[in-house]
């Protein structure tokens, strides 16, 4: 998994650009895949990553149960059914094979639309960050990381 500034910590690492298709369907790239162990069939869980920005992280619901996220997790009691607590969207998803497919309820609870490019980054140990990546380009710019940029557009696209 490339670091998108090698050698600098706390820099995010990159799986890849994921598109969201026109049926909503969002590949995991398959080092992500694998990384965070899900399985097709399994059920994962998205969340609202910042209140009010595109975007969503994608849960191993396994992991994520021996967590602070169980409380929520413990609520959501079927696939696609957006539930709201403090302000952010959760929702369980069935993982498919290497994707997820988000509802149109979902797109609109994360914001998104077919076609956005989304980055695919480690967030946490239990979750994958999918946020658009003109944000994560512009966050870069502000802080003056060029490199991190350029590096994003050699990133592999999955679509």
């Amino acid at each position: 998994m490339p670091s998108l500034m090698p050698g600098m910590p706390g820099t995010k690492e990159a799986y890849g650009i994921c598109v969201v298709g026109p049926d909503g369907l969002v590949r995991i790239p398959p080092r992500a895949f694998a990384r965070y162990d899900w399985h097709e069939d399994d059920l994962a869980v998205a969340v609202t990553t910042h209140r009010g920005e595109p975007g969503f992280a994608l849960l191993n619901k396994a992991r994520a149960e021996a967590s602070v996220f169980r409380k929520y997790i413990d609520q959501l009691d079927r696939p696609d059914a957006v539930r709201g607590f403090n302000g952010k969207a959760y929702a369980l998803l069935r993982v498919g094979p290497g994707t997820v497919r988000l509802a149109p309820a979902l797109l609109e609870a994360f914001h998104l639309h077919a076609g956005d490019r989304l980055l695919a980054v480690k967030s946490t140990t239990i979750a994958l960050s999918f946020t658009p990546a003109d944000i994560w380009k512009a966050k870069f710019r502000r802080r003056g990381l060029e490199q991190a940029v350029a590096n994003m557009d050699r990133l592999e696209v999955f679509d």
